[in-house]
């Protein structure tokens, strides 16, 4: 769990089957981490995706979920996307959904994810069970996780960076008992492209995000150096976001190296940008 990468497109997978996430391991890149832990967890190169392989239910969807959060080192600005099969009687075998609401026995009131991307996929109501529900006619999606999942994702970031899909696997006329594990990964296969399309979504709302929360490189190091007020180092941290799209790192140290408080570095950076012909309005 150490020397984890700082990331700006953060992605964290939750999935119950590994025969559901074997199309997402393949196409992202994921790889087994390299030592022993509670959950199956993968992970890219670059460390921007991380996917756990939770098992069936609520308890393992909910527990794993905090354990992926804890071991990857995951941000208030990650993307959560849950992923998996669902049972229904209102759409066809094989199509995808948007999860726009969710309840489950235990809750009196449904819970919303706060914004959905912009897409054509259709949009269906989750149902969470703790067993498998052979009545399909109460309910729009049913599954065995996402209300537990979603319960523990919204503690740890804002509702909007939750994702919920779900591919219709059973229902009246497909008997859940028929469904096999070549079955399942084909299901998410067929479905991958409207998946990217979506994930590619919470990836650049979790790298907008990034840049809003994440100090410039040089502003610690700056204020190491010189002492700020409250006001001065918002100011700094302005300064630092304009000055750093048309001057590296040496640039500005080489700049400010002269001067002796920091009233004299907000002064000397706020000159620098107002020499450069740059229309701020379109940064």
């Amino acid at each position: 769990m150490n020397n984890i990468k700082t990331t700006k497109n953060s992605i964290r997978w939750v999935i119950a089957l590994k025969e559901e996430a074997q199309v997402i391991l393949d196409h992202y890149k994921l790889k087994l981490v390299n030592e022993k832990t509670v959950y199956p967890i993968y992970k890219n190169e670059e460390e921007t995706h991380w996917l756990i392989i939770c098992g069936i239910g609520r308890n393992n969807a909910a527990a794993s979920t905090a354990y992926l959060y804890a071991y990857s080192n995951a941000s208030q600005y990650t993307s959560w996307i849950n992923i998996g099969i669902a049972g229904s009687d209102k759409g066809n075998y094989g199509d995808l959904y948007l999860v726009d609401k969710i309840s489950n026995y235990q809750r009196k009131k449904s819970t919303y994810p706060l914004t959905l991307p912009k897409t054509t996929l259709p949009k269906m109501h989750l149902f969470t069970s703790d067993f498998p529900v052979s009545d399909y006619s109460t309910y729009e999606l049913i599954d065995m996780e996402g209300s537990a999942f979603f319960d523990i994702a919204s503690k740890l970031t804002s509702k909007e960076f939750i994702c919920l899909m779900k591919v219709i696997s059973d229902g009246p006329k497909n008997d859940i008992k028929e469904i096999t594990n070549s079955k399942i990964s084909n299901l998410i296969k067929v479905n991958l492209f409207k998946i990217i399309d979506v994930v590619s979504y919470y990836e650049r709302l979790s790298e907008e995000e990034f840049q809003i929360i994440d100090k410039p490189k040089l502003f610690n190091e700056i204020k190491s150096k010189w002492h700020f007020s409250a006001t001065q180092s918002y100011r700094l941290e302005t300064l630092l976001r304009r000055v750093q799209i048309f001057c590296n790192k040496k640039d500005i140290e080489k700049i400010i190296n002269n001067c002796e408080t920091s009233n004299s570095v907000i002064n000397v950076l706020n000159s620098k940008i107002k020499n450069n012909l740059v229309n701020w309005s379109k940064i």
